[in-house]
Formats: C-alpha cells, sequence, structure tokens
C-alpha cells in the first residue's frame, strides 16, 4: 500500500481535431532488441488502432504522432524501467538524444499551401515544484510553454481549454470535463488540413450503397475521379494513395479483399512493414470512387497500452525523479484519446491534442484499376519523406460518419 503523502499519479488525456499541417516523426531506437527501421513508431500506432478496432464494428481513428509526441514529453523526464518500456515500445532514442526525433524541427516549418500547427504547453499547480532542467529541456525540444496556475479551479479549466481551442483552429473547446488535479497537465495539441492535388468533382457525386461488415448496408454519398496515382494490390487488399496539394503528404486508402475483414489487415502490417508497404505502390491510372465521411473518435488508451508493454507507467515509482523536484512517487492514471477527420471533395482535415496531467492522489496490375470503397476500409494520412503517420483508422459504418 502507498500512502496518499508520497503518491502521485498522471493523467495523459490525448485528443484530435482538424488539422493543418506536416507532421514529421521518425525517432530512433535506443534498445538493440529492437528493430532499428524508422517506421517503429508506425507499427506502435497501427497496433494501438488494432487493439482498439481490430475486432469491433464502429469506426475509430488514433493519432500515433499524437500519442508519442505526448508521451515524448514523459519520456525526457523518466527514467528506469519506465524509460526503457518507452524506448522500446515507440522507438525513441536516449532521453538526451538532440534531436530526441529525427526531423522533428520540420513540423515547424509551414508552407504556401500546407499550413501546420504544433504547439504543447505545460500546466503545474503552483504547489509543485518542477525541475529547472526538465522545464528547459521541455521548452527546447518541443517548444512547449510552461504556466504556473492554480489546477482544481474552473478559472484553470477554462484558461486550459482555451489554450487548446486556439492550438487546434477552434476544433477541440472542451479537452477538460472537469477541473484539473495537482500536480501537472501536459497538452500537446496539432491541427492538419489539406487540399487534394486532384479534387473531386461534386457533379459526379451520386448516391451509393455501403456494405457493412455484418451484411447490412446504408445508403452513403460517393465521389468519384479517374486519375493516375500510387497503387497497390496485394493477396489481401488493394490500396491507393491520393496526393494533397503540395505532394508532401498523401491518404492511403486500404480497401481489403471481399471474405478479408479490416481487422486481418491491421493483423498483417504487424509482420510486413508499413515504410516497406509503401515503397511497393507504383503509379497506375484508374478509378477511385469514395464516400464522404467525418469520424470522431475517444478512447482510454490505459489498458491497450499496457498490452503493448507500457507497464511501468502505470506504476507508482520513482521513475519520473527527472520532472519533478521533490521525492514522492508518480504514475500515470489515464489516457484518453479522441480524434477528428473530414473527408470530403476538397481534401480533408484532421486535428489532434495531447494531454498530460499530473494527479496527487491514493503487387502491381496492368490494367487500370477500380477501387470502389464500399465495404468497410483502413484510412492514413502519411508524411511521404519519413512515412510516418499522422493519423491512422478504420470506416466500418459511414451512416455513423456523415458529413
Amino acid at each position: 500500500m502507498f500512502s496518499a503523502g508520497n503518491l502521485s499519479k498522471i493523467l495523459i488525456l490525448v485528443r484530435l481535431a482538424p488539422i493543418v499541417g506536416v507532421l514529421v516523426f521518425s525517432p530512433q531506437v535506443a534498445d538493440s532488441s529492437i528493430a532499428t527501421t524508422s517506421d517503429r513508431p508506425n507499427t506502435f500506432g497501427i497496433e494501438i488502432l488494432n487493439k482498439l478496432a481490430g475486432n469491433g464494428t464502429d469506426n475509430a481513428m488514433v493519432s500515433p504522432f499524437s500519442v508519442e509526441l505526448a508521451l515524448g514529453m514523459v519520456y525526457v523526464g523518466s527514467t528506469g524501467v519506465t524509460a526503457r518500456e518507452l524506448s522500446k515500445a515507440i522507438g525513441f532514442g536516449p532521453p538526451d538524444t538532440s534531436p530526441l526525433f529525427p526531423g522533428m524541427g520540420l513540423l515547424s516549418q509551414g508552407s504556401s499551401k500546407i499550413v501546420l500547427k504544433v504547439a504543447n504547453s505545460l500546466w503545474c499547480d503552483s504547489s509543485t515544484r518542477l525541475r529547472d532542467s526538465y522545464v528547459e529541456d521541455v521548452k527546447a525540444r518541443f517548444g512547449a510553454d510552461v504556466n504556473s496556475v492554480d489546477l482544481p479551479t474552473d478559472a484553470a479549466m477554462r484558461r486550459i481549454n482555451n489554450w487548446v481551442t486556439t492550438a487546434t483552429d477552434q476544433k477541440i473547446t472542451d479537452l477538460l470535463k472537469q477541473p484539473p488535479q495537482p500536480p501537472l497537465i501536459l497538452i500537446d495539441a496539432v491541427y492538419f488540413k489539406g487540399a487534394w492535388e486532384y479534387p473531386f468533382s461534386r457533379q459526379n457525386n451520386f448516391t451509393g450503397i455501403f456494405h457493412r461488415e455484418d451484411g447490412s448496408t446504408c445508403e452513403v454519398t460517393m465521389m468519384k475521379q479517374n486519375l493516375s496515382a500510387p497503387y497497390l494490390e496485394t493477396d489481401n487488399f488493394q490500396a491507393v494513395q491520393l496526393g494533397y496539394i503540395d505532394s508532401r503528404l498523401g491518404m492511403v486508402l486500404v480497401l481489403p479483399f471481399p471474405g478479408t475483414s479490416v481487422g486481418a489487415v491491421l493483423q498483417s502490417f504487424k509482420v510486413n512493414s508499413w515504410n516497406e508497404t509503401l515503397d511497393r505502390f507504383a503509379s497506375r491510372n484508374g478509378t477511385v470512387t469514395l464516400p464522404r465521411f467525418k469520424v470522431t473518435y475517444r478512447s482510454s488508451l490505459v489498458k491497450v497500452l499496457a498490452t503493448l508493454g507500457l507497464r511501468a507507467l502505470f506504476e507508482p515509482s520513482r521513475d519520473f525523479a527527472g520532472i519533478f523536484n521533490e521525492p514522492r512517487k508518480f504514475y500515470i492514471s489515464d489516457i484518453l484519446h479522441e480524434t477528428f477527420l473530414r473527408v470530403d471533395e476538397e481534401g480533408s482535415e484532421a486535428a489532434a491534442a495531447t494531454g498530460i496531467q499530473m494527479r496527487a492522489t491514493a503487387m502491381r496490375p496492368i490494367k487500370p484499376f477500380q477501387l470502389t470503397f464500399d465495404r468497410p476500409f483502413l484510412f492514413a494520412i502519411v508524411d511521404n519523406n519519413s512515412g510516418q503517420i499522422l493519423f491512422v483508422g478504420v470506416l466500418r459504418d459511414p451512416d455513423k460518419a456523415k458529413l
């Protein structure tokens, strides 16, 4: 048993909303027993989605980048088993590596065609002492704003929610639903919005039938266009990448063949490298028919991350001594993840915000391809330079995702 006097807990809140931008995340791996490929973080993200929705019946979406970035702010202040588990599971480099995430500096660079917003903040209770070295580190690595407030108040909750609302371009407005508890909240917010390189014409829209995995059907508004795009066909699925206007980012759409479930495709990415799969795409002419949709999703990630090897995070320990200038034990009490994605004729919009609260308590075809997404499919927004997945999800029921 641990007494209330020497025990504190960390609550990680992860929320996603529409975003405009380019995200790059390709951390190195510290543990020699782990594959040193740059897509270890992608594998981690796909594993999270598989755990949450591999055998489900509903729509789901996660932002691997947001989760990894939030946990990264914890990682740079952790030691012991907690740090080793984070490095092994996600592929973080040594805590003193600079930069911690290769290519991370590109995140703050936008363009006239693609807008990116990535913001981080710490909200420390006025009664809590953070190590100066940690504050300096998160400011330097993550560009974090550091604020001292009386956390367990409505005023603090409103101030934090307003910060998130601004950081996500009004897409996330109520990250916190009740006043936060001491001692600390860490928040990552990301916003991305990209126009298609080749937009769909609304004149080609039509009403189609979508076939759910349980055999039922629903009507959807389908968009359709002929184009040349990166395409891949395997034994289990067809896939295409629709590019955004600056060509750096793209949306990968994966359609399982009849008889193959989305869950089975997700499982296959545990064996086959995501980056290697992307390298197999080749330009082909074809037709894409895709429903308009909007997905929102929220879930706790504690049990999922524990099954992926992140257990020490949730056990009281002094592994977080690099964060606090006090001897108490800390642990993460919850990780809440919320996402938003809109896909229409012009492009797509997606965002992410992650908050961490520390609380004191006890193959290739020759013929033109035809791809009609009229049954459950997998989607992902990716950075073509690094292969990093920004957002990944499954659409099983467009009737619950109408615009």
